[in-house]
């Protein structure tokens, strides 16, 4: 027979499905996440024909030409914004899970895998939610991901963020569920971590906030181990020790006169007539002039509020001056004041650097109450012998209005290093419906307290566990494809992931129909069977973060259809003319083979 015929209806039925794939490419142009086909020819058969002289060219003959692969094109297609709430979109290599049946699974191991049933793998991530509340795609086939059990029947239950960080590097993918109408249980406290920073110069408070106790007790111990330099005076400036550290004194008496210098030091060991707390301030004015330098008290002793200095003559009337940078600043500046014996000068009312933190907590009912923290500046600190600076704080449980609901107080201290961090320290153990909290207040995880200068004073972060009952607000998806519900109560969780899935051979799928595609085996030459995609690889990271490794989730996109429209265009043409060609040849054949005929007549 005419080879002529043979080759070109090869042509033919080749450029036919050339044409009906590309054709087909361009009716899904618009298809969510369609992969294009690429059709690739191959010769159909050959031979080398020694006849000719084959010791010099080549002697070889082709016969027609066969489809070769319909191979898939794994570029990406385009990206659009899409309002669907579950929408969703894959930017790198990979493929979204879906399945048939709500009780399915997908596990994955190192290098094989296993499932309860046939598993799809799409591009298309127009997912929504059925009446149960699984997440399907348009097809109604399950989504597949990592789902933390956080929800039953509508009701959530939180766990630790440690629990949620090691379920979701999970390797069994099964059906995602999200109820329409999730309630955030109520769960009690266990657990509250603050963040803050304490700035010296800011923040103060009057000093009787500090000395006295909640029954009303004078702290005398107290009183007597300040820093000078925590002080502030009554317009609220802080006293700054550091920089208006002399006290000057001058005292006539009995015809005689004597001056004084005394220096504050930010060390605790002292030289000549120099003070760092008020007991050393305290024994300079005793064992030097005479003078009792104490806070202000009535006739039974107790201090009077607000607190102030009174310094008091306890011997010969005397007139006295008193000056210097500290005095200036303090308000108890005095030239030549007639001081009788027993009679007292007093300085402005007394301040101390401060601040205050609430931090909410809760019941198990959901009933919310504070934790309150006073913060009291004790010790200003050195770097010269590396002492730490120190605050003392006070810390008590107050009800929802704000009232005292725990009598007890806890009272400890936070001191920060030379570097202005806080010293990590045991959280406060603390009372609480009978059940305990877990309280700190020197960082959050990594996010340490600090005592910047340059900064105000100011809850930065606070990490709790409690919460009240909460309504779901709204659903995110991140770039990890870890599913986030946000509660009216505040509280955000992880519930799940979405699964995706790589292969080393995306060209070993097979279409399954509905944009799917599904995993193809054959038998290889060692009779043994083979997955030709090569076993699914989880898209997660299962060690380390749990990140995704080969791309990122884009939450209410859609790929479109990777189709590129002028090039199908294009070919199309291509294989039309090819068509037509090989139509061509396959007509001269014919008139070749009526004319053999002919010349048998």
């Amino acid at each position: 027979m005419n080879n002529t015929i043979l080759n070109s209806y090869s042509g033919i039925k080749s450029h036919q499905f050339g044409l009906d794939s590309i054709s087909n490419n361009i009716a899904n142009v618009n298809t969510t996440g369609y992969r294009e086909n690429i059709p690739e020819f191959k010769s159909l058969l050959s031979e080398h024909i020694d006849s000719i002289n084959s010791n010099t060219v080549s002697s070889d003959r082709n016969f027609g030409t066969t489809v070769s692969s319909n191979a898939i094109s794994t570029k990406s297609g385009n990206y659009k914004p899409s309002e669907g709430e579950f929408d969703m979109a894959y930017n790198g290599k990979g493929w979204f899970v879906v399945g048939k049946n709500e009780k399915g699974s997908l596990t994955i191991e190192e290098d094989s895998y296993e499932g309860e049933q046939e598993n799809y793998f799409t591009r298309d991530g127009s997912f929504s939610r059925d009446s149960e509340g699984y997440l399907v795609n348009s097809s109604g086939y399950y989504v597949y991901g990592v789902d933390l059990g956080k929800i039953q029947g509508n009701v959530l239950t939180d766990k630790s963020v440690e629990e949620d960080k090691k379920a979701l590097k999970a390797n069994k993918l099964t059906p995602l569920k999200i109820p329409q109408n999730i309630i955030y249980q109520p769960t009690q406290t266990t657990k509250v971590e603050l963040s803050l920073n304490l700035n010296t110069q800011k923040d103060s408070t009057l000093l009787e906030n500090y000395l006295f106790d909640k029954n009303g007790n004078f702290l005398e111990q107290e009183l007597k181990n300040l820093d000078v330099n925590a002080l502030f005076n009554n317009e609220k400036q802080p006293l700054d020790a550091r920089v208006n550290n002399d006290i000057r004194i001058r005292i006539n008496q009995n015809d005689e006169e004597k001056e004084y210098i005394f220096k504050y030091s930010p060390k605790k060991e002292l030289g000549e007539n120099e003070f760092h707390s008020i007991e050393d301030l305290q024994k300079l004015f005793k064992e030097q002039t005479g003078l009792e330098l104490d806070v202000e008290r009535n006739a039974e002793g107790v201090p009077a509020k607000p607190l102030a200095f009174e310094l008091k003559n306890t011997q010969d009337d005397m007139q006295l001056t008193l000056g210097g940078k500290f005095i200036d600043r303090l308000g108890l500046t005095l030239s030549n004041m007639p001081i009788k014996n027993n009679e007292a000068q007093r300085s402005n009312a007394l301040y101390i650097a401060s601040y205050t933190t609430n931090a909410e907590i809760f019941d198990d009912n959901g009933d919310k109450f504070y934790i309150k923290t006073e913060y009291y500046l004790n010790e200003t600190g050195n770097n010269i012998e590396n002492v730490n600076q120190k605050w003392t704080t006070r810390t008590q449980i107050y009800d929802k209005d704000y009232k005292e609901f725990e009598e007890k107080v806890y009272e400890t201290n936070l001191e920060f290093n030379s570097d202005h961090q806080a010293v990590k320290k045991e959280p406060l153990e603390i009372d609480f419906k009978n059940a305990k909290i877990s309280y700190s207040f020197d960082g959050v995880g990594e996010d340490l307290s600090s005592n910047l200068g340059y900064q105000d004073s100011a809850l930065l972060k606070t990490q709790a566990d409690g919460r009240t009952e909460g309504k779901l607000s709204e659903i995110r998806v991140d770039e990890d494809g870890i599913i986030k519900l946000y509660f009216t109560n505040g509280a955000e969780t992880p519930v799940g992931r979405v699964g995706i899935v790589a292969f080393s051979n995306d060209q070993g799928l097979k279409k399954a129909g509905s944009n799917m595609f599904e995993i193809s085996q054959a038998v290889d030459n060692n009779g043994d069977n083979k997955i030709l995609s090569g076993a699914p690889i989880l898209g997660w990271d299962d060690m380390g973060e749990g990140k995704l490794k080969f791309g990122h989730i884009m939450h209410k996109y859609l790929e479109t259809s990777n189709t590129d429209v002028t090039s199908a265009l294009t070919n199309l043409i291509l294989m039309q003319r090819g068509y037509s060609m090989n139509a061509k040849a396959f007509n001269a054949g014919d008139d070749l083979m009526k004319e053999a005929i002919n010349l048998k007549r």
